[in-house]
């Protein structure tokens, strides 16, 4: 017998194949993209306290939203819908130490892999935050991480221990 195709069998177990080994790419991808996110909000939280760091050194104080808890954000939401630059920027008369504030790389979606379920259910929720007195700033990057938060971590907030990352003065952990 002369065979020169593929049996329907043979066919079958192929795609099966194929199809096993596209789920396991696309899970591992999608965990490398999370781990991408969360290492770009570190980094942004880092810069944006280098910078205020040098607005302190030059003013004498940092940029003030008004008071402690008078929230700033780049949200849709509670406290936010301010521009990224400008002297109204979500922090205030910033420019010329970070002309283009930056966005949460996940704004404007919910957050599927959020440990908070206000995260995983509300739209335009992921976004920084930033408050000040003038002598003290806490910078958040709400609605993150993607996945669990630990207590040991350097951006750990306690008061917001499932929903965001800090960055303090240390007089401001407490907001």
């Amino acid at each position: 017998m002369n065979r020169r195709a593929f049996t329907l069998v043979e066919l079958l177990v192929v795609i099966a194949i194929i199809g096993l080994m596209s789920t396991i790419a696309v899970v591992s991808l999608n965990s490398s993209r999370v781990s991408a996110r969360n290492t770009t909000r570190k980094a942004n939280l880092v810069q944006i306290s280098k910078a205020l760091e040098v607005y302190y050194a030059d003013n004498g104080g940092y940029p003030s939203t008004g008071g402690a808890g008078n929230w700033h954000g780049n949200c849709g939401n509670a406290g936010g819908g301010f521009p990224d630059s400008g002297a109204g920027a979500w922090i205030p008369n910033f420019t010329s130490y970070m002309a283009q504030l930056p966005h949460d790389p996940n704004s404007g979606k919910i957050n599927l892999n959020s440990a908070d379920s206000y995260c995983q259910t509300t739209p335009m929720s992921n976004c920084y935050y930033y408050t000040s007195n003038g002598t003290d700033y806490k910078l958040l990057a709400h609605c993150v991480p993607e996945g669990t938060m630990s207590a040991t971590d350097a951006f750990y907030d306690p008061q917001r221990p499932t929903r965001a990352w800090q960055v303090s003065t240390p007089t401001a952990l407490t907001w």
